[in-house]
C-alpha cells in the first residue's frame, strides 16, 4: 500500500542539484552578512551614542534588504510566488536562476548544433575505421 505521486510532485535530479548549489552559495553569503554586520552594527552603536545619531538602524535596514535579497528559502515557494518577498526587489534566486537558465540553453543550443552537423559521406572512406592507417 504505497502512495503514488505524480512525477510533477517531485523535483527532477537536475532541479534538487541546482536547489542546492543555489542554497549552499545563499547560506555562504547570509554568514558573510553575518560577519560583517557584526563590527558595523557595533561601530554604528558607538556612533549612536557618542552623536546621538541613528546609524545604528540604517544598518539594521541594510542587513534586513539584503537578507530579503538572499531569499535564502526561495526554493520551497511556486515560481508564481518567486518575485522575491518585498515585490519589487529581485531576489538572488531570479539572478541564479537566469544565470542557470542561460547556461542549460546554450548547452541545448550547442547540442543541437553538433546534431545537425552533416553525416559524413557514404563510401569506403566513411566506413572505414579512422583509427586504422592502413593503406596510406
Amino acid at each position: 500500500m504505497s502512495e503514488s505521486s505524480t512525477p510533477s510532485d517531485k523535483p527532477s535530479r537536475t532541479d534538487v542539484v541546482r536547489d542546492v548549489v543555489i542554497f549552499q552559495a545563499k547560506l555562504w553569503l547570509e554568514g558573510f552578512k553575518d560577519v560583517a554586520l557584526m563590527p558595523l552594527s557595533f561601530g554604528a552603536a558607538v556612533l549612536d551614542f557618542v552623536f546621538g545619531s541613528s546609524t545604528l538602524y540604517g544598518v539594521m535596514k541594510l542587513g534586513d534588504r539584503f537578507e530579503r535579497w538572499i531569499h535564502l528559502y526561495g526554493a520551497l515557494r511556486d515560481e508564481a510566488e518567486a518575485e522575491g518577498p518585498a515585490g519589487d526587489l529581485r531576489s538572488l534566486d531570479h539572478l541564479l536562476n537566469e544565470a542557470a537558465d542561460g547556461i542549460e540553453e546554450q548547452a541545448l543550443r550547442q547540442g543541437e548544433a553538433n546534431d545537425a552537423r552533416p553525416a559524413p559521406e557514404d563510401g569506403p572512406e566513411a566506413s572505414r575505421d579512422p583509427n586504422s592507417r592502413s593503406g596510406e
